[in-house]
């Protein structure tokens, strides 16, 4: 069944406003080489079967509506069996995963919760800007809120998520790996970047402290526009430094073969936002003080984090934590926000019904009998469509497949001159 679009000129307007209001729950979780098997890395302490029955402990208390996730075996197979086996357990069956894509043994993943969101697009960075490989590529998904007074009214709630896995290492090399990833990251930001997109950028990035140049270059790029912020605004040297203990996110314990020893001492894990998400201008707004490292207490610095007492968690939820990797996961709550009408009674002349989101074919009608034009334009304002109607209730089509994704602006101005507006989505 098509979604419509209802695009309506009022008259005489009486209204009050509405703020209604819905979260989002955000995870990003390094899964520790799920189904990545190697000498040190084996079904005796890394059985997938095992770390399945984790995540699904970890999953159901949690809930998160998105999931990015690090190091999963590249074998195309492993994302639909975690998703099957451990996500989409215990009477869930409305998560989703994006397509499977990957330029190393160990790839990335997003899954969302198919009840409030549905992918928009996806797409990956895996060159530097000299045109050579990336240690692992960095993927990109476009999500979009589902809420259909919203799709009604063409005010789509978007989503743009970065999923990085940066080179390990404390080397200098190891460093300068891990700005050339996020130099070609910002550089792929600076090109789509999108003014009615909210963005986040997710991963187990590597960096030892907030002056490493790949952290830099995200928080302090040239663009000031697309500049990624932390949430929590925590700068300095993590590595192996109490004062920091509240937000490490590695290791889960002391001594370990596939997982790494020494206990929390690392700030690894992150989740960094456009200023666009603090602010709350384009419908989706951080929720302050929803940030955390799931399981991190702030008192098992360089300790295992189920040693002696730790009641962040149920001791179920820790226990999961502690088996299923050496990384914690890291959470944060988005409220979605809009505001809608409550119109008091009063005369509409018209009405434009379309799809929306469109795909290769737009679908169009006026209800009620009207002559005038139908114009589209992009958001550079170039026209892509133009449609003179002769007064009629007939469904028009005109294909698309031409149009590149993204956002569209639908404008209709009948013979007497009233002007309908509203966003149109091609997908």
């Amino acid at each position: 069944m098509r979604k419509t679009l209802i695009l309506s000129m009022l008259i005489t307007i009486s209204a009050a406003a509405q703020t209604l209001t819905d979260t989002l729950t955000f995870m990003h979780y390094n899964v520790l080489n799920y189904r990545n098997y190697s000498t040190y890395c084996t079904t005796s302490n890394n059985n997938h079967a095992t770390k399945e029955s984790h995540m699904n402990t970890i999953v159901g208390y949690l809930l998160p509506d998105i999931i990015t996730v690090n190091e999963m075996a590249g074998d195309g197979i492993s994302p639909t069996r975690l998703l099957d086996n451990g996500i989409n357990q215990g009477g869930r069956k409305f998560y989703k995963q994006c397509a499977y894509s990957a330029n190393s043994n160990l790839c990335n993943m997003l899954y969302y919760n198919e009840n409030k969101l549905s992918l928009h697009k996806q797409d990956k960075i895996d060159r530097a800007s000299n045109g050579t490989f990336l240690v692992r590529q960095i993927d990109v998904y476009t999500l979009y809120y589902r809420d259909q007074s919203q799709l009604e009214q063409g005010d789509t709630t978007f989503l743009t998520v970065y999923v990085a896995h940066l080179k390990a290492g404390n080397t200098a090399a190891d460093a300068t790996e891990r700005a050339t990833m996020t130099t070609a990251l910002m550089a792929y930001h600076n090109e789509h970047y999108n003014a009615n997109h909210t963005y986040l950028m997710s991963g187990d990035f590597n960096v030892y402290t907030s002056n490493e140049q790949a952290f830099v270059k995200l928080l302090a790029d040239a663009n000031t526009a697309i500049r990624f912020k932390d949430p929590i605004n925590k700068p300095g040297a993590w590595n192996n430094t109490g004062a920091y203990a509240s937000i490490h996110t590695q290791s889960t314990r002391v001594t370990g073969s596939c997982h790494s020893g020494g206990g929390l001492d690392d700030r690894f894990d992150f989740i960094l936002c456009g200023q666009e998400l603090l602010s709350n201008t384009r419908g989706l707004g951080y929720v302050n003080g929803s940030y955390k490292a799931v399981g991190n207490d702030g008192n098992h610095f360089n300790a295992d984090i189920n040693a002696g007492s730790n009641s962040t968690v149920p001791s179920n939820v820790l226990a999961a934590l502690y088996g299923m990797s050496d990384h914690l996961p890291v959470i944060l709550k988005m409220g979605i926000t809009r505001t809608t009408l409550t119109v008091a009674e009063k005369h509409i002349d018209n009405y434009l019904i379309l799809n929306n989101p469109v795909s290769n074919q737009l679908f169009w009608k006026m209800q009620i009998p009207q002559s005038g034009t139908l114009t589209i334009t992009d958001i550079q304002g170039k026209e892509v469509l133009v449609y003179n109607l002769t007064a009629g209730t007939e469904w028009i089509t005109n294909d698309v497949s031409t149009w590149e994704s993204g956002t569209y602006y639908a404008h209709f101005i009948a013979q007497n001159g009233e002007v309908l507006r509203r966003k149109l989505i091609k997908i």
